[in-house]
């Protein structure tokens, strides 16, 4: 019969480097969750959109300017496509009052695109009367959309 008996010390460097090793993933999906908006200091929906934001799981900070223009430009929205508040996330650009649902698919399925959008401000979209789980088009655009040409990313 063979027994196996396993130091302390052959255990906490066998934990050390199974850390070190998952923690580039643990800091990689932690960093896909971090949503950055920047919205003018006044915008009352914006600040409703952040609330559910954080309330969904993402870890939020928030950017005041009154550089409305800016910060659209900035992030390379097209004109068809603004709204109220810009975020970036996970290396995208959020325009809108987006479906958080419409992010998390974004961040899980990684496509080839600049951003996504909620054009305007549709009275049923999240922070505009509509709930969290609101769904409303979204349209994304960028690389792969074929020059920048904006197509249906979900419903």
């Amino acid at each position: 019969m063979y027994h196996s008996t396993v130091s302390r010390r052959s255990l906490l460097t066998g934990l050390a480097a199974t850390v070190a090793v998952l923690s580039p993933v643990a800091t990689l999906a932690q960093a896909d969750r971090v949503l950055r908006v920047t919205k003018t200091p006044t915008c009352g929906c914006c600040g409703a959109w952040v609330d559910m934001a954080r309330a969904h799981g993402f870890a939020v900070e928030v950017t005041d300017t009154y550089d409305y223009a800016g910060m659209k430009t900035a992030a390379g929205v097209p004109d068809t496509l603004l709204s109220c508040h810009t975020a970036t996330i996970g290396g995208y650009v959020v325009e809108g009052h987006v479906p958080f649902a419409a992010i998390d698919h974004m961040l899980e399925t990684r496509p080839d695109i600049v951003g996504i959008s909620v054009p305007e401000m549709p009275s049923d979209s999240p922070g505009m009367g509509g709930g969290r789980d609101a769904i409303v088009p979204v349209t994304a655009w960028g690389r792969s959309a074929g020059a920048g040409a904006p197509y249906i990313f979900a419903k």
